[in-house]
């Protein structure tokens, strides 16, 4: 879902029209799309697991990085902004945004914080790349959100970042069935010149902290 609002349609313009391709573009979270391809539902999928689905090819995109994010005045009730406390001491009861039941990606960072810890039980559902960025800009929690989503946003002073050095950066791939298709090579090839041009997670990120 991230990656179809933010790269991959991009991604698509640079095959060319003359291919005359119709799309069928299906919404899920990277961590689930490699179902899609054992089900059968789709020719290829980006996917963030390296190991190919029976029939498969894998190829290695690069890297989506997420940046732990709130809405100013939501980080100075919540996360310590305004008493100067350790985010690692308040995050667990901070409300947190989430895009489903599914998704780890704010445990996964609490985790990395604080060992063993886990995100709030309060936390917002909100299965939309492009709502769950509004979501967290709007206070209703924190949440990681893309780099290329969140940084617009942190320069306008709508975010502010939680911990400055922590992001999570998920390795996605470029998953196709072994098909002798020369038009799903044309657009694999778009995809990874895209990918190479969005993914390479080694940018700088913008001095926006939450303290400071």
């Amino acid at each position: 879902s991230d990656s179809l609002a933010t790269w991959f349609l991009p991604a698509l313009r640079r095959v060319p029209q003359d291919l005359d391709l119709a799309y069928e573009l299906h919404r899920e979270d990277q961590d689930h799309t490699a179902t899609l391809l054992r089900e059968g539902l789709v020719m290829a999928a980006v996917t963030s697991s390296p190991e190919a689905v029976t029939g498969c090819s894998v190829r290695r995109l690069g890297r989506m990085r997420y940046l732990p994010v709130a809405e100013p005045s939501f980080a100075d009730r919540w996360l310590g902004r305004r008493t100067g406390a350790d985010v690692r001491e308040v995050i667990e009861d901070a409300p947190v945004v989430s895009f489903d039941r599914r998704d780890d990606l704010q445990d996964s960072f609490v985790r990395r914080l604080v060992p063993g810890a886990r995100a709030s039980s309060r936390r917002h559902l909100v299965p939309s790349s492009e709502g769950f960025a509004s979501a967290v800009a709007a206070g209703m929690g924190w949440g990681m959100v893309p780099d290329v989503q969140a940084e617009p946003l942190l320069r306008d002073g709508r975010l502010v970042l939680l911990v400055p050095d922590r992001t999570v950066d998920v390795p996605l791939h470029w998953q196709q069935w072994k098909l002798d298709s020369p038009a799903l090579a044309t657009v694999a090839e778009a995809v990874a010149a895209e990918a190479a041009d969005t993914l390479a997670g080694g940018r700088p990120i913008a001095p926006h902290p939450l303290r400071g």
